[in-house]
C-alpha cells in the first residue's frame, strides 16, 4: 500500500518532469538584433558592435555569429562571455560599403536544440 506521503512525492516528481519538458520544448525567439533587419548603416557610424537578444538564455561558449557578403563569410565573430545570459554580443572591424547578412547559430542553454537565423543589412558610404 502506498502512503499518502509517497503518493504526494510521486505526483510532485511527475509534475516537475512535465514542467521541465515544457520548458525544454519552448522555442528560442529573437527579441532584438543589431543591426536590425534591412537596416542601412552609414559606413562612418558602423562601430562593429553586433548582437542578438533572445527571450531566454543561450549557450555563449558554443554560439557563433558570422557576417556574410555575397554568400561568403567575411567575419566570424565569437560572442563575448561577459554579457547578459540571453544576449550574444560580439565586435568586428568596420565593414566596407555593401550588402551583408548577420547569421547566428545558437544552442539553447539546455543543449537540446541549435537555432539559426539571420538578418540582412547594408553599409552605405553615402550616409
Amino acid at each position: 500500500m502506498i502512503t499518502p506521503t509517497a503518493r504526494r512525492t510521486v505526483l510532485l516528481g511527475l509534475a516537475g518532469m512535465v514542467v521541465a519538458f515544457r520548458a525544454a520544448a519552448q522555442t528560442l525567439k529573437v527579441v532584438e538584433t543589431m543591426p536590425a533587419h534591412q537596416a542601412v548603416l552609414p559606413a562612418s557610424a558602423v562601430s562593429g558592435d553586433y548582437y542578438v537578444r533572445f527571450d531566454q538564455p543561450v549557450d555563449h561558449l558554443h554560439s557563433e555569429i558570422t557576417i556574410r557578403r555575397d554568400g561568403k563569410v567575411v567575419e566570424t565573430l565569437h560572442p563575448r562571455f561577459k554579457t547578459e545570459p540571453n544576449v550574444l554580443f560580439a565586435r568586428a572591424p568596420n565593414l566596407a560599403p555593401g550588402r551583408y547578412t548577420m547569421h547566428w547559430s545558437v544552442p539553447a542553454a539546455n543543449g537540446s536544440t541549435v537555432y539559426q537565423g539571420e538578418v540582412s543589412f547594408s553599409v552605405d558610404s553615402r550616409t
